[in-house]
């Protein structure tokens, strides 16, 4: 069967709303001889008469049983057009991202904050887990986009950098390190509690004192190595994109000789486009992860 045109049912329900063929074509910007062309098309389509013979538009019995149905197929045709063009500005949709929760606790929120006013209507979705389960997420397409340190390369994902995330030691605010005039040297640990967590895989270099690589005390649950901190137990070495919040008043005190840092990036799954909910999160993710590195290292 020959399908419906939507500016056909439109003119009809215009035309018989109006009781007029000429009210019809100024409502949808057309002469009154195509709106009587498109109606006698309509017909044929239909098998039938849908107005009674004269100059006014009067529907017959056929036509007012099939209004209700052409002004639901309007209905649906106007809602699906605008979901459609909603769902292609962003200003609808999903977006999943996995992160991971070194990142979580100051950065994500802030993002997730930023990209929920401009995106009101997108649902979110956030995950935080360790870099490799991030990979693994990204992989099997649960999340749209990864945030996380660059492992080893994986062919079968994208890893757009964005970061030098630069390694410094967390201490409360008031501790005799958060004083001294930074950067500080590895050896400005010396004498330390030192409390190791599973960041310190990246601590294994030649120029780093041996160590610091083997604390006596490692916590890997990130709020317990917080609080660990902050209950004044030792002295702990993370990445600046995974300071803590303000509110737990620890300080992060750079290291240089030698400067130790991970890449920090977005991972996504290669070929394959995201939707626009997903497009606009990204290039808002690429515009502000960085900044936490810059203000950081002023």
């Amino acid at each position: 069967m020959e399908p419906f045109k939507i500016q056909h049912l439109r003119q009809f329900v215009a035309a018989v709303d109006s009781g007029s063929f000429l009210a019809a074509a100024r409502a949808t910007f057309r002469s009154q001889g195509a709106v009587s062309a498109a109606m006698d098309d309509l017909e044929r389509q239909v098998g039938a008469p849908l107005f009674e013979p004269g100059k006014r538009a009067l529907p017959t019995p056929l036509g007012l049983s099939l209004l209700p149905l052409f002004r639901e197929l309007l209905a649906v045709h106007d809602r699906v057009r605008l979901e459609a063009s909603e769902l292609a500005q962003a200003r609808q949709g999903s977006v999943a991202l996995a992160v991971m929760p070194s990142l979580a606790d100051e950065w994500l929120p802030d993002i997730l904050s930023r990209y929920a006013r401009q995106w009101p209507r997108v649902r979110l979705r956030a995950v935080d887990i360790p870099s490799q389960a991030v990979r693994q997420m990204v992989l099997s397409g649960e999340a749209d986009i990864g945030i996380a340190g660059l492992l080893a390369d994986d062919p079968r994902l994208e890893f757009r950098p964005l970061a030098l995330d630069e390694f410094g030691i967390i201490c409360p605010a008031s501790h005799r390190l958060a004083r001294l005039p930074q950067p500080v040297d590895w050896e400005a640990l010396q004498g330390e509690r030192l409390i190791g967590n599973a960041t310190f895989e990246a601590l294994r270099h030649p120029d780093i004192p041996p160590w610091i690589a083997d604390p006596g005390m490692v916590v890997t649950n990130r709020a317990s190595l917080i609080a660990s901190v902050r209950a004044g137990l030792g002295v702990t070495i993370l990445p600046m994109l995974a300071r803590p919040a303000r509110k737990h008043r620890l300080a992060f005190v750079r290291l240089h000789r030698p400067v130790i840092a991970r890449t920090v990036g977005l991972l996504t799954r290669p070929g394959q486009t995201l939707s626009p909910a997903a497009q606009s999160m990204y290039g808002l993710l690429v515009e502000l992860m960085g900044e936490p590195a810059r203000a950081l290292r002023r």
